[in-house]
């Protein structure tokens, strides 16, 4: 029997703005500011203006509190003629994210 893949987040999406700096772990420079538009109990979704490859490896630094996550770009779509929409699946626990707010 074929194991049941879900199509659809099975998570629920908290609308959350907080500033946030994306890299990649092996450069210790942020390539990126950005913001999220939404949080999740596994990750989060921000805009940015570079493309960035799904399976990318990523450093995400929360600026208000200097919190910081490895994780994986899941998708990128675009959504204006020059930003992009990134899908962030993040390391770290939701438990968490009560310190940033």
């Amino acid at each position: 029997m074929a194991a049941h893949i879900p199509t659809r987040r099975s998570e629920r999406r908290i609308p959350k703005i907080l500033a946030a700096e994306l890299s990649r772990p092996d450069e210790p420079v942020p390539k990126e500011r950005t913001v999220t538009e939404n949080v999740s109990p596994r990750g989060v979704r921000v805009t940015t203006v570079e493309r960035w490859q799904p399976g990318t490896r990523v450093l995400v630094t929360f600026l208000q509190n200097g919190i910081r996550s490895e994780g994986r770009i899941v998708y990128c779509q675009r959504v204006e003629s020059r930003n992009f929409a990134l899908g962030l699946e993040l390391q770290w626990q939701v438990q968490r994210w009560q310190m940033l707010w």
